[in-house]
């Protein structure tokens, strides 16, 4: 249960965790103290440079327990075979793996039926998909929100010269050193997530990334290892145990099926964003969410003897609830509810808060600056 009402009016209440309602939940209590393997993937448009406002950049996570992981390749095998089989039909040539790109590209009958069957067999191994999402407006507009904190209760209507500010401010930190420090930074978020995720059910995990370029690699490597363990240092939150056993970055996607799995989900995610931009626009403000901000509906963390505010918790509609939580063919998106990560949605809303779009409990979480 969690903490939520309002501390200016004094009150408050328990409600539940999407965590402890969301479907998913049966399947994962099964693999309690297990060690799962996670491929993590990155998919993104126009995003580098910050010159885009509709660029895009998104990390999806796939989890399955290492025990079961050879079976989950022998059940997915015939799966996997037969939509290459259907895009060399259509493309002439078979491709060597299964990438989002050429998925897109077959008809939604097809993809929807692949879809299906996928989940149904990762559900069956005790797996999860989870993913974050941000527009590059989103992280600008994060970065302008930091730099006023101090200054203003919120972002001013007329933000054009604050969001320019930040824009550059963005670039200088990132010129100079390659994109792995910007990649690093955006898998802070989703590291963390996959902390307190699998550590509820006391679950350990290593980490197997979509390999990009070997140098970049290595830096990212490091820098969430080390991140990870300062997580420790914060045992209220996180508990006193890394589960963090290590992360592998030297397997090709062609020869990993959970690799090109993975990237299937990520393009997924992508594609319901950009088609349904509500998700990031939906009940969001210029308003700072701050300790001292007054929110309607306010979500706390007790520790240290005291209340502290995670952020603002609204209703979500109920449009959006049914395009992520009813299965359809519009969002494919849907058929991963029975096995996304605590029924949430990670991403960066339009006016740069950090938010969950939590399916099981239809609220959406802008967290605190």
């Amino acid at each position: 249960m969690r903490i939520v009402g309002n501390r200016r009016l004094k009150k408050y209440r328990h409600g539940p965790t999407p965590l402890e309602i969301c479907p998913g939940r049966e399947i994962w209590e099964k693999f309690r103290n297990s060690e799962y393997l996670v491929f993590v993937d990155e998919s993104f448009y126009k995003f580098f440079g910050f010159a885009d406002v509709d660029g895009n950049f998104c990390h999806a996570a796939l989890g399955v327990p290492e025990s079961r992981y050879a079976n989950l390749q022998t059940s997915m095998n015939p799966l996997v075979e037969t939509c290459k089989d259907e895009i060399s039909q259509r493309e002439g040539q078979r491709p060597q793996e299964l990438k989002s790109t050429s998925f897109s590209r077959l008809p939604l009958e097809f993809r929807s039926n692949f879809t299906k069957e996928f989940v149904r067999i990762l559900g069956a191994h005790g797996g999860f998909v989870a993913a974050f999402y941000s527009t590059t407006r989103g992280i600008v507009m994060e970065r302008v929100r930091t730099n006023i904190m101090d200054e203003a209760e919120a972002v001013p209507d007329d933000h054009v010269d604050l969001y320019d500010k930040a824009r550059m401010e963005l670039l200088d930190e990132f010129r100079g050193v390659g994109q792995s420090e910007l990649v690093k930074r955006l898998l802070l978020l989703p590291f963390s997530a996959l902390w307190n995720f699998l550590g509820s059910f006391d679950c350990s995990f290593r980490v197997r990334y979509d390999p990009r370029e070997s140098s970049e690699d290595e830096t990212v490597r490091d820098a969430i290892v080390q991140y990870m363990q300062t997580l420790i240092n914060v045992p209220e939150l996180y508990g006193d145990t890394n589960p963090l056993l290590g992360m592998e970055i030297d397997i090709p996607s062609r020869n990993d099926v959970g690799l090109q799995l993975v990237d299937i989900v990520a393009g997924e995610v992508r594609s319901f964003f950009r088609r349904n931009p509500e998700a990031l626009r939906e009940n969001s403000s210029l308003q700072l969410i701050t300790n001292d901000s007054d929110d309607p509906v306010e979500h706390f963390l007790e520790f240290g003897n005291s209340l502290h505010k995670i952020g603002a918790l609204s209703s979500m509609s109920t449009s959006l609830r049914d395009k992520l939580g009813l299965p359809n063919s519009d969002n494919l998106i849907s058929h991963y509810y029975p096995v996304l990560a605590a029924g949430i949605l990670a991403c960066v809303s339009e006016t740069g808060q950090p938010r969950l779009l939590e399916v099981p409990t239809e609220l959406i979480l802008d967290q605190a600056e």
